[in-house]
């Protein structure tokens, strides 16, 4: 009879444990789900930031045609030259506050915007005028503690001005990508980016369009 107690009781005991992991694990879940559209929001919020700094200022959306000497064509490139300086400048006091307060992956994000401004502004034949990446459908979260990686579809547009012959022209491109993804981690109650895997970059323009 004693036996059948204890066993009785190791049983309840095990059921109001079971009972109990259920409950936080539905919390713990209800509480992901409302926090799923500020994540989304952020993730957004980056792409845009992305987006905006990966194109130059429309003062400098210009291709050179007629460049008399040397001396002008190292002057235009040295004012290019300054103007993606600044506007690396600018992305990277922004990163700060979208990111996670870690200078290393600050600076991974940052370095790889750098050459992707560079390669698709060439004043005597092209310039990307336009890069907009939208979400079409968030696929998955994947929760780690206080991390997630959020997994999605996505459309990039994309305008570039070239060079054909002497006559100037614009072409325009939609592509799409799958499984791009942003990872993000909860500091002092606000989700901030750690790191953004993108299938197409901005670099991948001048192929799309097979200018060169």
């Amino acid at each position: 009879m004693k036996f059948l107690k204890k066993i009785n009781k190791g049983f309840v005991l095990t059921i109001i444990v079971i009972v109990l992991l259920v409950i936080h694990l539905v919390n713990v879940e209800a509480k992901r789900s409302t926090e799923k559209p500020q994540i989304e929001k952020t993730a957004k919020e980056y792409i845009e930031l992305v987006d905006k700094y990966a194109i130059l200022p429309e003062e400098y959306q210009k291709i050179y045609t007629k460049i008399k000497n040397e001396d002008e064509a190292n002057e235009i490139d040295e004012k290019l030259d300054k103007a993606i300086e600044e506007q690396i400048s600018k992305y990277e006091q922004e990163l700060k506050t979208k990111m996670v307060d870690n200078k290393t992956a600050i600076e991974l994000q940052k370095n790889i915007l750098e050459p992707i401004i560079s390669q698709n502004n060439d004043f005597k034949q092209s310039v990307m005028t336009k890069y907009d990446r939208e979400i079409k459908k968030i696929k998955k979260y994947v929760f780690d503690e206080d991390q997630v990686t959020v997994t999605f579809d996505s459309s990039i547009e994309i305008e570039t001005k070239y060079m054909e012959g002497k006559k100037e022209k614009t072409k325009k491109n939609t592509q799409k990508a799958e499984d791009e993804s942003i990872t993000l981690k909860l500091e002092n109650g606000t989700w901030k980016i750690v790191y953004a895997d993108f299938k197409v970059q901005p670099s991948a323009v001048t192929e799309m369009f097979g200018l060169f």
